[in-house]
């Protein structure tokens, strides 16, 4: 019985590739075009989904990571620290007055400098608060009662997004004579002791050099003889530490 049923579904299959043999292959190649296409759309959909999961993973981790990194905000902050003070120097007057300058990027955001001073560098306090002019990119502050021994001076901005931006921080020896120069009033011959190697000008009334002479660390003798009765500057140049030192000298 099932041999003559088996039979009989094998001609039924017979008959009908006889009468719609066309048919037949279409839907054959049909059935396996689709069969693949789905395979393959679903493999790729597979593959695409974890790759674009491990990238996510992989971009929070990372910027986890950048947020508790100190190196990493360390630089950040010495990038924008750059961007916006150009410079950052000090001049010494009178022993225990010391001038701060510096200068911004013309297209800093900020509206105000709060000047702070300390005499480390983990402790400061509020020296002064300028008001920033926009057309303005040099300023400069004097301190009229610097601590004796060392001060350490720095500048703060808040930028637009309410970040604080600091400058690098300035260490001031005062009340402590680091360069020194006499007699004064001198004549011929001036003595002039230093801790550090300089750069010695002379300048008159309108600012003009009139004498100039590298000196070196110790005391050593500068020839006067050439300049006129009068007053004049001695500046000063140390470019090692960033410092200008400026006092008067009166030629006999």
């Amino acid at each position: 019985m099932l041999v003559q049923k088996i039979n009989s579904f094998k001609k039924t299959i017979t008959k009908i590739k006889k009468l719609f043999p066309q048919q037949l292959r279409y839907i054959g190649t049909k059935f396996v075009y689709e069969s693949a296409r789905y395979f393959l759309l679903t493999t790729l959909m597979k593959k695409f989904f974890w790759l674009t999961l491990t990238l996510g993973a992989f971009c929070l981790a990372t910027s986890a990571q950048q947020a508790k990194d100190p190196v990493a905000d360390l630089l950040l902050r010495q990038v924008k620290q750059r961007s916006l003070f150009a410079t950052f120097s000090f001049q010494i007057k009178d022993l225990n007055k010391i001038l701060l300058h510096w200068t911004i990027d013309s297209a800093a955001n900020n509206d105000y400098f709060i000047v702070e001073r300390g005499n480390d560098t983990a402790h400061f306090e509020t020296l002064e608060v300028l008001k920033r002019i926009n057309t303005v990119v040099s300023y400069e502050l004097a301190d009229n009662n610097a601590l004796t021994g060392f001060n350490y001076y720095r500048i703060k901005c808040i930028d637009g997004t309410g970040q604080s931006i600091y400058s690098n921080t300035l260490q001031v020896s005062a009340g402590k004579t680091e360069f020194k120069f006499y007699p004064n009033p001198a004549d011929k011959l001036l003595i002039v002791e230093t801790e550090h190697s300089s750069e010695l000008q002379i300048l008159n009334p309108m600012g003009a050099i009139l004498i100039a002479q590298q000196l070196q660390r110790g005391v050593q003798i500068v020839n006067v003889s050439s300049l006129e009765r009068g007053e004049y500057i001695i500046r000063a140049v140390d470019k090692i530490n960033n410092k200008v030192i400026l006092e008067h000298l009166l030629k006999n």
